[in-house]
């Protein structure tokens, strides 16, 4: 979820442009705030049955598959202005991550993440974060209720 904010791309663009740029199309992610990424981490490293090398694996999700459509839904119910999506090809979104300063190989990775976004490689949920803390993971509505002034009026403070 942090990616939405800055100083990513992503989160810069919605700051200072009021829009996503998205190879993704209609793909969904089980977007994931990184304080429950963090409990969930803390609870695998202070768990005394958890063996060094344990070679399971847990997917960490939010609680819900979200497209951007319905991020900047989400997002502009809370940060009182339009957020848009505009639909770009992977290799204009990788560019673009390159001009933000991404090295090249990263910005591609992050554009290849999109196009499985649009393949449906991602839409996943998972119980990881509940069964490992107790707890239900945040959903993106609170995050963004946390975060909304970084969106409201460009991100800068009102007058």
């Amino acid at each position: 979820m942090q990616n939405f904010l800055r100083p990513h791309p992503l989160g810069e663009r919605i700051r200072r442009h009021g829009e996503i740029r998205t190879a993704a199309g209609a793909g969904r992610l089980g977007w994931i705030d990184t304080r429950d990424i963090a409990a969930a981490a803390s609870v695998l490293l202070i768990d005394p049955g958890v063996e060094p090398g344990d070679q399971r694996d847990y997917l960490l999700t939010g609680p819900k598959a979200l497209s951007y459509q319905d991020a900047a839904a989400i997002i502009t119910a809370h940060a009182g202005r339009p957020i848009r999506v505009l639909h770009i090809e992977a290799d204009e979104l990788a560019g673009g991550y390159r001009a933000a300063g991404m090295p090249a190989e990263f910005a591609a990775s992050l554009a290849a993440v999109d196009a499985g976004l649009r393949a449906g490689r991602e839409d996943l949920v998972s119980t990881a974060v509940l069964d490992l803390t107790g707890r239900p993971p945040r959903p993106f509505d609170e995050f963004v209720q946390d975060h909304a002034s970084e969106w409201a009026n460009g991100g800068l403070p009102e007058r």
